[in-house]
């Protein structure tokens, strides 16, 4: 199939997606990949066109028949394996990726390398990487190599962090790929919460003489991160610095560097490092990029320019973007804009936290509390504490649950409860008072991590 037909078939289904003729936009995609089952491009777009299935296991479904034919793209497993996923279904999930790894060479790198790494087949996990990095490719690579399930469809069931550590302990890896296990550890560490262990393996990484950071500073990203988790903002600008060096790592760690600016109270450099990382990125990354400046705009207060950068995200292909342009909208009093993009966003992202509180807060802002209270008691779920209880709070206060509003105003991390009292006034405030002066305080600010607190609390 030609290219010019690849991208008429994309455009149209594009426009019918875009019309919400979803169904019509999988008919086309299935019959497309019918006729060209080995595409890549393909196969990609059916799953864009999957995804606004509510259900993923109408998705499961679809993909049964195209796994029949006879010769496909070996990326359908890695497709289907997501929507196993997001169903929940994680023995089904691994069973798709055996077949994507048994079907052999095809498969995109990087779906080969979160498959490794899923199944604790880490020799050949690292080994993909090295082809990765070794590799022209202009995509970016990044977040999947130090966070290869670092999607938002879904969270991960209980122990899968710790199994995959205990798998990694058991591989066997060839000496030169003993920096990997090393770097691996120190991501596996840091997401089952153990900063400090984390933080000293990447001291251990540091110390090898073998990691040139034209090659491997990308592995002091994630060390960055922690560092940031931390709110030891010195020590993660200088890991960030370190992984700027690396192609791999370098437009992604100029946007960290940019927030560590902007987080301390620097927001002029920050805007400058974000436009010096749109300056020099690959064409693969500047959806991500447009996306996450117009996020620090919404966080900054500038919310015409973040729908403005947000849109452009948007129409680059990065679908996050329409959780910060719901708010960016909702803040500009455009409120049915603002719900039809949140809308969209949780569609996509059921258990974004970030997502599930701006559409809650949309709603309360309507008066459609008790809509409000099931997002928020989602959103809570789904690990969000400070602004899900701040506006579960205000949804139960307006629902006349004054125990339940006082419930969450307890649970509310101690630092922040201790800042809305110590406002002007605070102390004499009602509960109500604070939590307002919170979402007024922290305009497009609804992110839990601790690090962007002093955007709006000083």
């Amino acid at each position: 199939m030609s290219k010019n037909i690849l991208s008429g078939i994309t455009e149209c289904a594009d426009r019918l997606a875009a019309d919400g003729r979803h169904r019509q936009a999988e008919k086309l995609a299935l019959g497309a990949v019918k006729k060209a089952p080995r595409s890549p491009h393909l196969a990609k777009l059916l799953e864009k066109v999957l995804s606004y299935c509510p259900e993923p296991r109408r998705a499961v479904e679809a993909y049964s028949g195209i796994l029949r034919l006879p010769e496909i793209c070996p990326d359908h497993y890695y497709h289907l394996a997501m929507f196993h996923k997001r169903d929940g279904d994680y023995a089904g999930m691994r069973r798709a990726l055996e077949r994507l790894l048994a079907a052999g060479a095809g498969a995109d790198f990087v779906h080969r390398y979160i498959a490794c790494c899923t199944l604790d087949r880490f020799g050949e996990a690292f080994e993909t990487a090295e082809k990765l990095i070794g590799s022209d490719r202009r995509e970016p690579v990044l977040s999947r190599l130090w966070n290869p399930w670092g999607d938002r469809s879904t969270m991960l069931p209980r122990g899968f962090i710790t199994d995959r550590l205990a798998g990694l302990e058991r591989a066997r890896l060839d000496k030169k790929m003993e920096p990997y296990r090393t770097f691996f550890r120190g991501v596996l560490l840091f997401f089952s919460g153990n900063n400090k262990k984390s933080a000293a393996e990447f001291v251990r990484l540091a110390a090898m003489q073998c990691l040139p950071d034209a090659r491997y500073g990308w592995m002091f990203f994630p060390a960055g991160w922690a560092c940031l988790y931390a709110c030891d903002y010195s020590r993660a600008l200088s890991m960030f610095r370190r992984s700027a060096l690396s192609p791999v790592s370098r437009s992604a760690s100029l946007g960290r560097i940019a927030e560590i600016y902007i987080c301390t109270g620097r927001p002029r450099q920050g805007f400058l490092y974000l436009k010096k990382a749109l300056a020099t990125a690959a064409f693969g990354e500047l959806a991500g990029l447009h996306s996450w400046e117009g996020q620090m705009r919404l966080f900054t207060g500038d919310y015409k320019a973040a729908v403005k950068a947000l849109t452009t995200g948007l129409s680059m292909g990065d679908d996050v973007a329409y959780c910060w342009r719901g708010a960016a909208y909702s803040l500009l009093g455009r409120r049915a804009q603002a719900l039809r993009d949140l809308d969209r966003a949780v569609e996509l992202f059921p258990t974004d936290a970030e997502a599930l509180v701006w559409r809650a807060e949309v709603l309360r802002l309507e008066g459609r509390n008790s809509e409000a209270l099931q997002q928020l008691n989602r959103a809570v779920s789904a690990g969000g504490h400070v602004w899900a209880r701040i506006n579960r709070a205000l949804v139960r206060e307006a629902l006349g649950d004054s125990a339940g509003m006082m419930g969450d105003f307890d649970a509310l991390d101690p630092e922040v409860r201790k800042f809305l009292r110590n406002r002007p006034g605070g102390a004499n405030s009602s509960v109500k008072l604070m939590l307002d002066e919170a979402c007024r305080l922290a305009r497009g600010n609804r992110r839990d991590d601790k690090y962007f607190f002093p955007i709006w609390m000083k």
